[in-house]
């Protein structure tokens, strides 16, 4: 076993063997105030009662300042008089409590408050721990303490929905979506933004990328059970990396030093996917606890593993433009099986080394390892004959070819940094934290066998009905009547190809803030300021073998039925192409294969395909904070600078020789913001934005590359090195009404106006080459994908949002809550080359969240929906009928749990209730250009809390 399964299945063991404890005691203990630190200064902490669980984003009162308690439940006040005051906490979903404190000319105050939630109060002396509304109270005071708008979601609310990693989490925060891959979530867009408008960050360390085509970080890489919270910014402030248009998701790791004594948790849990009968499998453990004469050294291991065994049903064609008639070019039906496992492990270490001073260090290390085995049939469509357009017709001659595909993909991300917090006296506070953070994806090995059907008939297809095509294969009289299911003996072995890929891209960071309080502007503030360099390289290699050589593998002594077993590729149990390959033929017969001298590297394409790329960001801001009562402004200016550089190799055809190619830019940025918080009412908060924001090109962009996908039909995907980074002017207003005890109903407004919106735009190249079989000439349309800029776009739109427990209704029913959100958003934005208007990627004009909750006498149960609809993902500039659109999507999911005692529970989860369907379309509905189905899967195991 590996060190890292190791770790896990220690925390596991720990966690699930360990005896339950007593329950917490009902009544909070009193105030503890004693006298420290410097005169004038009052300090202290606030934690709830049951779980001493600090209390982060409370709103501490006193003589007319206020102050937010921090993750650790801390919170400083300065330059209070000597004199008698009450200091007033206030929480919401808890009691608040007023304490008098006596303040003395020699000494500070320090006062340490716990807090009992409203629940536990009304009960007269008990206690009945209701995570999900501990969860949402932790959020939601987080979210109404800050300045600029932000949406915050705990861990434990994220863990009473069945999602499997952070991606999938996202989903359930206003304004967020995400675009999926076989079923499962991977990227995340904000407000219907790209998803590269969107950055993501750990403890504010921006993630390396494994993705080699994109800045959208593969979230599906990190699993959802090793963070403490999720914080969506929406509107950055000065202090804050400058290329986020859409916002900035930042993971927060757990600390030993978030409660009390000792931290643990764990669960495991089996279930299936319906699919293929699949493995469903998940195991998390926590372990942590603080140490030190003051308990004022916090250690937290947190490790997670998953693995699930997905089946996919699959069918694609593509449409081409054929002399301005549309028509079916390309048809691909799939059977995907694969593994995914995931295992993350996150370790955190906190010193306070004393009040004024504190230290971190984080390590983090999340994997992701997908092997995958594809069967494919696929019809190549040529010389239409007339009449033909794209619902139906008969192609003059289609080209089978079966395929089997093995391919292992393993991608890591790890992030690791090291900061620290420091008071000096009671004027400055110095930030500071160095960090790294590195992603690799290793893709080996990625195999591929092609047989070719020796019969090049005339092929009818129809497409009345899109999902479910028909083809009729004329004039051959063993072809099967109907159908695609051609007799075995019609092929022969095509082609062996070889493929590795390897990407890493690597950031190494530092920042330093300094903050002091100001006294030139309002009654009260803070005036800060900072430095900060980001240096990333990223490098991708592509290597390419191929034996074509029919002999060599009539050496073999098999033939194409061999490799055949009695398992039959039925997607959707209507796409009947025969049966599928065994698993064992690459280890039994490739070896040979490849071992011959007709095994050859495939030099161009194993060259222009790798790239380097390095970019450097350099950063310099000052934020100025006010207070003038009820209203709080945050306004600054950050001055960012880029040096970015790439190389790659381009292949001349005729020539057969290789030339380096470099670019190199730079480029500097100034990115203003101001921000307005005014309090209506200490439950009625409005706020008002504007913000600006950079999207940098996608690193590979920086490069002069020209990558060959393994077909013929596949993209060709070219550099840009000119493209421009997208600039954006941010403004949001939104108004925030929290309801007691605990709940939120909130509307916001956001519009932004961008300037060079970056397109992945595709055209085609159209030429005749000679057909090796028979020597006749045909036409390809090569399509071409290449960054572009756009000339202006904008995003607007709107979010609604209501939360609530329903805690006073009688009996039963004050278990009810209710968790809803509403994103609408329009976009538009001018296409390369003044080729008129369109949607920017990503933009769904409708998402929305609805969950039905239920908590009592230790029963939880969450019904979850979710929404998405239809986006644009690629331009197509030369055929613009033919832009690519993700369908809308909807899911419907189902988790509950019963605590049988203090520490443990049993719960159960279901995915896809309704079986939900995967779609993608040419321009229009009827041009399906892929449909996936997955099915639905289910969880069920025992989960232990201390």
């Amino acid at each position: 076993m590996s060190p890292k399964l190791s770790l896990i299945a220690i925390a596991v063991a720990t966690a699930l063997t360990l005896t339950v404890p007593t329950p917490a005691t009902a009544q909070p203990a009193a105030p503890a105030i004693t006298a420290e630190g410097t005169a004038g200064t009052v300090t202290g902490y606030i934690k709830e009662a049951a779980r001493g669980v600090y209390l982060d984003g409370a709103l501490i009162t006193l003589n007319g300042s206020e102050a937010v308690t921090q993750r650790d439940g801390s919170f400083r006040i300065h330059g209070v008089a000597p004199g008698q005051y009450t200091l007033r906490v206030d929480y919401l979903g808890y009691q608040g409590r007023d304490v008098v404190i006596e303040v003395g000319s020699e000494r500070g105050v320090r006062v340490d408050v716990e807090l009992s939630s409203t629940v536990d109060a009304e009960r007269l002396g008990t206690i009945e721990v209701r995570a999900a509304r501990g969860a949402q109270a932790l959020a939601l005071n987080q979210q109404r303490a800050s300045t600029n708008y932000v949406n915050v979601v705990s861990a434990d609310l994220l863990g009473q929905f069945p999602d499997s990693n952070i991606a999938e989490s996202t989903q359930r925060i206003p304004g967020v979506s995400i675009e999926r891959d076989q079923g499962e979530g991977r990227y995340v867009t904000v407000r219907g933004a790209p998803k590269e408008f969107t950055t993501v960050t750990m403890d504010g360390v921006q993630l390396a990328n494994p993705d080699a085509a994109s800045r959208g970080v593969e979230l599906d890489t990190i699993p959802a059970d090793v963070i403490a919270a999720l914080e969506v910014t929406k509107a950055l402030t000065p202090d804050m990396d400058g290329d986020a248009i859409a916002g900035n998701i930042n993971i927060r790791t757990q600390s030993a030093l978030d409660r009390d004594g000792l931290t643990l948790r764990g669960s495991a849990a089996l279930g299936r996917y319906q699919l293929g009968s699949g493995d469903n499998e998940r195991y998390n453990a926590t372990i942590g606890n603080r140490f030190g004469a003051e308990g004022n050294i916090g250690v937290l291991l947190s490790a997670s593993r998953s693995k699930q065994e997905r089946f996919t049903d699959n069918v694609e064609a593509v449409f081409a433009d054929f002399d301005g008639d549309i028509m079916p070019e390309v048809v691909e039906i799939k059977d995907y099986e694969g593994t995914r496992t995931r295992n993350g492990l996150t370790g955190r270490f906190d010193f306070r080394i004393d009040p004024n001073n504190l230290v971190y260090l984080v390590a983090s290390d999340s994997n992701f390892k997908d092997r995958e085995f594809r069967d494919t049939l696929a019809i190549e469509l040529e010389r239409h004959e007339a009449g033909s357009n794209d619902v139906s017709g008969v192609a003059g001659r289609a080209t089978f070819d079966k395929e089997l595909r093995e391919r292992t993909y393993d991608k890591t991300i790890r992030t690791y940094s090291l900061g620290g917090e420091h008071w000096v006296g009671d004027a400055w506070k110095i930030d500071w934290q160095a960090a790294q953070s590195k992603a690799d994806k290793t893709t080996s090995p990625r195999d591929q066998f092609i047989f070719r059907s020796q019969v090049r008939p005339r092929l009818a297809y129809d497409y009345s009905n899109p999902d479910f095509p028909s083809w009729t294969i004329l004039d051959v009289a063993d072809a099967p009547a109907s159908g695609v299911n051609l007799p075995e003996d019609w092929y022969r072995f095509r082609r062996l190809n070889q493929r590795y890929e390897y990407s890493e891209e690597k950031e190494n960071s530092v920042r330093v803030d300094l903050t002091r309080e100001q006294q030139f502007l309002g009654d009260s503030g803070d005036i800060k300021f900072g430095l900060r360099a980001r240096q990333r390289d990223k490098l991708f290699d592509d290597e390419r073998r191929r034996n074509s050589e029919s002999d060599d593998f009539d050496a073999l002594g098999i033939g194409y039925s061999d490799m055949l077993c009695n398992s039959w590729s039925n997607n959707f149990d209507y796409f009947l192409t025969g049966r599928r390959f065994c698993r064992d033929i690459f280890s039994n017969h490739a070896g040979a294969l490849q071992a011959s001298d007709n095994h050859e590297r495939l030099i161009a394409d194993s060259i222009t395909a790798d790239y380097r790329a390095a970019e450097d960001v350099y950063g310099t801001y000052v934020r100025l904070d006010a207070n003038w009562g009820d209203l709080t402004m945050v306004a600054g200016l950050r001055y960012e600078r880029t040096e970015l550089e790439g190389s790659a190799a381009e292949f001349n055809e005729e020539t057969e020789e290789f030339t380096p190619q470099y670019a190199k830019r730079d480029y500097d940025h100034f990115l203003p913001s101001l921000h307005l918080r005014y309090e209506l009412s200490p439950d009625s908060i409005l706020r008002a934005s504007y913000s600006t924001g950079l999207n940098r090109p996608d690193f590979m962009h920086t490069a002069p590359y020209r990558i060959r996908g393994e077909n013929v039909w596949d993209n060709i995907e070219v550099g840009n090195p000119d493209v421009e980074a997208a600039y954006a002017h941010n403004f949001d207003i939104s108004w925030e009404r929290y309801l007691r005890p605990l709940g939120l109903v909130s509307a916001a407004l956001f519009y932004k106006d961008i300037e060079d919106p970056l397109f992945v735009a595709n055209s085609y190249e159209t030429w005749e080459v000679v057909d090796p079989d028979d020597g006749s000439l045909d036409i390809v349309n090569q399509r071409i994908t290449r960054p572009e800029n756009g000339d202006s776009g904008e995003i607007y739109g709107m979010e609604l949002t209501w939360q609530q427990t329903f805690d006073r209704l009688p009996g039963a029913w004050s278990g009810l809550g209710v968790y809803a959100n509403y994103t609408w958003a329009k976009s538009s934005a001018e296409l390369p080359f003044g080729l008129g208007k369109t949607e920017l990627p990503g933009t769904s004009r409708n998402n929305y969240n609805l969950a039905l909750t239920y908590e009592k006498a230790g029963f939880n149960a969450r019904l979850a929906y979710n929404y998405r609809s239809r986006f644009i993902q690629e331009f197509n500039v030369s055929s613009p009928e033919l832009n690519i659109y993700w369908d809308d999507r909807d899911s419907l999911d189902f988790s509950t749990s019963y605590r049988f005692a203090a520490s443990w529970a049993i719960f159960g989860e279901v995915n896809n209730i309704t079986d939900e369907r995967q779609v993608r379309f040419q321009g229009q509905r009827n041009r399906v250009l892929e449909m996936e189905g997955f099915g639905r899967s289910w969880l069920a195991g025992v989960r232990y809390e201390y």
